[in-house]
């Protein structure tokens, strides 16, 4: 095995993240473990813990990664003005992008962390980095309404393509409605868009 002097403290963390997520792309969360993946860099499990509380933490830094991809393929979407009618086109990137990524999306939602561990601020900052993009597209149609509404809006759609995305991943969307994801999401977001134009002040 290699000595961790063979790589500085920000190359080993950047090695362990990289190759985590290599794995998780390949073989899913469920089949990442300390010890496969210290085998998978070459040092010795309890390396790992040199530079991350444990597992969680380390499946925790992979999802920063794609929580910022996806925030990149959002802004790449992106065409002049804001509106309302972005959320169109960032449905179609969204499940452009969880198709790509099935593995690290279900590891972002589905991994069970440990019972007592505490989610950083920061990364429930990325998520609500997110969110800010919706509610940025609500507060062009009805900037009359208060922030905190657009907010809510913007929650209320991501959870529900997050939703009909999931169940298409685990091929269980056809169970209850023989339609396209493609459709679905853009019928939700017309819903949802519908709703808060209409929404009285």
């Amino acid at each position: 095995m290699a000595r961790r002097a063979d790589h500085t403290r920000e190359e080993l963390v950047k090695l362990i993240v990289d190759t985590a997520t290599s794995m998780i792309v390949e073989h899913g969360v469920e089949k990442l473990s300390a010890r496969s993946l210290s085998k998978q860099i070459g040092y010795a499990p309890g390396t790992l813990y040199h530079h991350f509380d444990d597992l969680d933490a380390i499946v925790t830094a992979v999802n920063v990664g794609t929580l910022n991809g996806l925030a990149e393929a959002f802004l790449s979407a992106r065409e002049g003005e804001v509106t309302g009618e972005t959320l169109h086109r960032y449905a179609d990137v969204f499940l452009s992008y969880v198709r790509d990524n099935k593995h690290l999306w279900n590891a972002l939602f589905e991994f069970k962390r440990a019972p007592d561990a505490a989610v950083p601020e920061w990364y429930v900052g990325k998520i609500s980095g997110l969110i800010q993009m919706l509610t940025e597209c609500f507060m062009a149609e009805r900037p009359d309404l208060p922030e905190v509404e657009a907010q809510e809006a913007s929650r209320l759609l991501f959870a529900s393509v997050h939703s009909v995305s999931s169940l298409e991943n685990s091929g269980r969307l056809q169970l209850i409605m023989n339609r396209d994801i493609d459709e679905i999401a853009h019928q939700l977001v017309s819903i949802h868009l519908d709703s808060y134009r209409n929404a009285k002040k």
